[in-house]
């Protein structure tokens, strides 16, 4: 019978390691691959690059870049409702009312509502609850990523929102 160091020195064994090795390596490359392209989702939305163009840049599915823009869209929110909630001292009087007529006439549709922060964000008079947002933002982005790179992406189905238009008015009217 053999013992574990001699079923070590077999070649069956040998070979059978550098397989696994090999196919770990692999493995490792192609989610690091596919992670890479999950994280260049959010960038290309924000440069303004279509769903189609980001799935045939990326050479993704374009189902899996439709749910991805959705779910970082809700990413998007999230974050800015969190700094609501939690830096409130960011944001003056002024700012509140602002963003409560920017939100009011919009649908509850969270790519628009994500649209809006996102440009609200982008003005200079902005840039500390800019800096706040993108720092919020950014964790959960990375959250997004790993919770998708552990799922099939080919089979990946609709998503469900826990983020709404009611909520976020919420949060900037508390």
């Amino acid at each position: 019978m053999l013992g574990l160091s001699d079923l070590r020195n077999t070649k069956v064994y040998q070979e059978a390691k550098q397989e696994g090795l090999i196919e770990g390596e692999q493995r490792g490359e192609q989610r690091g691959k596919q992670k890479a392209k999950l994280e260049a989702i959010p960038r290309m939305m924000q440069l303004g690059a279509s769903v189609e163009m980001i799935a045939e840049g990326l050479d993704l599915p374009l189902n899996v870049v439709q749910l991805a823009t959705q779910s970082f869209s809700e990413d998007n929110v999230a974050a800015f409702i969190e700094v609501l909630n939690n830096r409130r001292s960011l944001f003056s009087a002024q700012d509140l009312a602002e963003l409560v007529e920017l939100i009011k006439p919009l649908p509850d549709q969270i790519e628009i509502l994500s649209d809006a922060i996102a440009q609200w964000c982008k003005q200079d008079v902005h840039s500390p609850q800019r800096q706040a947002w993108r720092n919020c933002l950014s964790a959960k982005v990375a959250a997004t990523v790993e919770e998708w790179l552990a799922q099939n992406l080919e089979t990946l189905e609709t998503l469900s929102y826990s983020v709404n238009k009611a909520r976020l008015q919420q949060a900037i009217e508390r």
